[in-house]
């Protein structure tokens, strides 16, 4: 089951598919699991969850609220993790960069897929910024989001293509700590030059916590996507007047 926060577009005044139109995260329903402190826990690999088998293999959606913080700190500070560096995923904020990026690595390490955000100085300094990550499993990637705006999806930084559908591997997960075993890629790490807990170079809201949908893979519209819809409404209004 694939749900879409893509909004369906209307032609001529007829509606032209059968997409489920949602437009907040709360529409997608009671998330499956939340987790509302910083540590570790379980790994998702081979759990069922909310009726879900082999979540890790299945779609998946995550989202988090998180404040960023300025600073200097030049470690990759993890916001979550699952898995490790073989088989596994996660998000992590560089505080001097200024960059929110996902890793996925899999194939047993032989693959590293990498999508990244950069972040405004008004992104940083002004709050709370919904952040989700999903994951499509016939895609075999994830695509980030942050408030609201796509930042692509994970894309191969190696020649080895993924073709193992599998987003956690069998290592702890965690929220807000670096558990050791960081899927930074190809077996090794040394894709990132230093990892670290999230500690003081942000804040993740714990009240919501970190949300995840199993088998759900949430698309947000991009803004052409919501002007074409509002033009099409319009036109299909002045249709039904006539």
């Amino acid at each position: 089951m694939k749900a879409s926060i893509l909004l369906s577009a209307l032609l001529a005044g007829t509606a032209s598919s059968a997409t489920v139109n949602i437009n907040t995260l709360a529409d997608l329903g009671a998330p499956s699991e939340t987790v509302n402190t910083i540590g570790q826990y379980a790994t998702y690999s081979g759990r069922t969850v909310d009726g879900v088998a082999a979540v890790q293999t299945k779609d998946a959606t995550f989202a988090v609220s998180i404040d960023f913080e300025a600073g200097a700190s030049t470690a990759n500070g993890v916001i979550w993790e699952s898995g490790g560096a073989t088989i596994g995923s996660t998000l992590s904020y560089n505080q001097a960069a200024k960059t929110l990026s996902v890793h996925h690595s899999t194939d047993s390490g032989n693959a590293l897929g990498v999508v990244t955000h950069q972040l405004t100085d008004a992104q940083v300094a002004g709050g709370d910024l919904e952040v989700i990550w999903a994951y499509d499993a016939s895609e075999i990637d994830f695509e980030l989001f942050v408030d609201g705006v796509s930042s692509g999806t994970t894309v191969d930084t190696t020649a080895v293509a993924r073709t193992q559908n599998n987003w956690s591997g069998g290592n702890a997960a965690g929220l807000g700590i670096f558990g050791g075993n960081f899927a930074a890629g190809n077996g090794d790490n040394t894709n990132l030059a230093a990892i670290a807990n999230l500690g003081n170079t942000g804040t993740i809201n714990l009240g919501p916590g970190l949300r995840f949908w199993a088998d759900t893979a949430a698309v947000i519209p991009e803004p052409s996507s919501i002007a074409l819809l509002g033009l099409a409404s319009l036109f299909a209004m002045r249709r039904q007047r006539r």
